[in-house]
């Protein structure tokens, strides 16, 4: 910020912005590494989709006749503005800018701020999804006798893509960062993006229905209605949709309507402006958000009275039972973890639930290949391993505060290892039982005893590796994704990826190698022995992974304590 209030008069405010928000960028991958690995597989995941997208919009642009090809241009930039208005609410906010409050307190010019805004989403993740999109637009009507009307109709769409986002998060940014919003949020969302494949076998059930309904005359009908349908018509009254009906009316010559069209836009986005500004100024002042901006008082809460009652804990040393406790209210209370353990209850059904869907189990006998059960100790490492990885980053903020207390550090990640046992052995054992009763072989049931040792084994890497590759978690974010967004450093984004997962294969190999002999040489006795094996050694392995990754936490916990410290804003 220094560079600002220092005069130069060779240096315009708006090249000092940019250069900064420029900085700004650069110093998230640098400071935090992790972000590079992110980075890698956005792009080798989302540019093939946006290239394809891009590539069938401007052929689409080109090829389609009639109305089509300006409904197409109106139908994506209207879901472009949808996605930049909807994503500070279900996210984030999508411009990662430097905060314009902060700005405010220099004396730069409306003007620049604006428009420094504006030209600092270029170095945001979504305008590169945008960005192709609008080349595509000016390869399908830029080479026109249009071609004036479409550079306006690109610039009105890009200022409200962004400017929409800027006033949601302005307008409602008090709802949108208290913690019942975020807490919801984040439960619902996740939810809903673990359900896409039941979604999706809902929707192809319900076109198929659909299709099958109709008879010859019917289907007749529904496309000759669909041909007369002007969905332009309804698109020309959003702010980014009336472009497209000025390219319209360009390419058919009519100059003064185009120009009126664009005027509606334009004075949509100067409003938008204008307000978006005013409630900057009030926030900057300390007015507050627009919506859920002054803190309401707390009420004192009565002080809850002592219960007598006896807990399922009394059974471990006080200790250990106040530690577990500590875990088991941590695992309910924080919102991310809130929604893994609804997902670990859910991740059963969504892997399982296809086999069981299309298995046939008539005549007592079921198509599943009589190997199945040794897929079980794979689902219970996978399960284990995904739910208990980076365990002592769930402390927070809160990590000083715990390694203040003199619990000896072993005893620290025992009780972390016996909840994430129930956690993800709960919803092991409901998968492991209901396989054992539609299959009922030997096989299954010492595979799924097998499992359960090995994914013991599992919790001891997952509570070493916790402490040699930690990963600072933002507990605050409104989203699940979000809270690994500090994504650690290069090192150990690699090392979570790899040698966590080959370690845990390698601890387990005793227990694989004895239920894989049982199977191979078809002895379900050695497949007992071995089940029994897997349980006793996956229990002294905890034992002594928790006493290993206590020791390293006692040499290693200034340095985690700043490695677990967040990035500051």
């Amino acid at each position: 910020m220094a560079a600002l209030d220092e005069p130069n008069p060779t240096r315009s405010q708006l090249g000092t912005l940019f250069r900064l928000r420029g900085k700004l960028t650069l110093r998230q991958f640098t400071r935090e590494r992790g972000r590079i690995i992110g980075a890698i597989v956005v792009i080798l995941v989302f540019a093939p989709m946006i290239l394809a997208a891009t590539i069938g919009t401007a052929t689409g642009y080109r090829t389609l006749e009639g109305q089509w090809p300006t409904a197409l241009f109106g139908g994506v930039m209207v879901a472009l503005w949808l996605i930049w208005l909807g994503f500070p609410i279900i996210a984030t906010s999508i411009n990662e800018s430097a905060d314009i409050t902060r700005l405010l307190v220099f004396p730069i010019s409306r003007r620049d701020l604006i428009f420094s805004t504006l030209l600092g989403t270029l170095f945001d993740y979504p305008t590169y999804l945008m960005l192709p999109l609008f080349i595509a637009v000016f390869i399908g009507f830029g080479f026109t006798t249009a071609f004036p009307v479409v550079i306006v109709a690109i610039f009105l769409c890009y200022g409200h893509m962004v400017l929409i986002g800027q006033f949601i998060s302005v307008a409602i940014g008090g709802v949108l960062q208290s913690r019942r919003f975020r807490d919801v949020a984040i439960i619902v969302f996740s939810l809903l993006g673990s359900s896409c494949y039941f979604i999706n076998l809902a929707f192809q059930s319900g076109m198929e229905r659909l299709v099958a309904s109709l008879s010859p005359g019917q289907e007749e009908a529904f496309a000759e209605s669909f041909a007369n349908f002007l969905p332009l018509n309804i698109l020309q009254w959003f702010p980014t949709g009336a472009p497209a009906r000025a390219v319209e009316q360009a390419l058919a010559g009519s100059w003064g309507t185009a120009v009126l069209w664009l005027l509606y836009s334009a004075v949509l986005l100067a409003a938008l402006t204008w307000i978006w500004f005013h409630l900057m100024n009030r926030l900057a002042t300390g007015g507050g958000f627009l919506i859920g901006g002054r803190a309401q008082t707390e009420k004192e809460k009565p002080a809850k009275r002592k219960s007598n009652r006896r807990s399922p804990l009394d059974w471990l040393p006080d200790d250990l039972a106040a530690l577990v406790g500590k875990e088991l209210r941590s695992a309910w209370r924080i919102p991310q973890r809130r929604v893994g353990l609804v997902q670990g209850l859910l991740l059963p059904v969504f892997m399982m639930g296809p086999f069981l869907f299309s298995a046939d189990f008539s005549g007592g006998r079921s198509t599943f290949p009589d190997w199945f059960g040794l897929t079980m100790p794979l689902y219970a490492l996978f399960l284990f391993w995904s739910t208990s990885q980076n365990m002592l980053a769930w402390e927070g903020r809160g990590l000083p505060s715990l390694l203040l207390s003199p619990q000896p550090r072993w005893r620290l990640f025992l009780a972390k290892g016996m909840v994430f046992l129930l956690i993800a052995g709960a919803p092991y054992l409901v998968v492991g039982g209901a396989a054992m009763v539609l299959l009922r072989d030997w096989i299954t049931v010492f595979g799924v005893l097998t499992g359960l040792g090995m994914g013991i084994a599992t919790l001891a890497v997952t509570a070493v590796g916790s402490v040699i590759f930690p990963i600072p978690i933002n507990l605050e974010a409104k989203r699940t994704r979000g809270a690994f967004q500090s994504g650690g450093n290069f090192k150990t984004g690699c090392a979570t990826m790899t040698i966590i997962p080959i370690s845990i294969l390698v601890v387990n190999i005793p227990a694989v190698a004895m239920l894989g002999a049982a199977f191979y040489f078809d002895l379900p006795w050695l497949a007992a022995v071995g089940a029994l094996f897997s349980l006793v050694y996956g229990a002294g392995i905890l034992y002594a992974g928790s006493r290993l990754a206590g020791n390293l936490l006692m040499e290693r916990e200034p340095e985690l304590v700043a490695t677990m410290k967040l990035p500051e804003e």
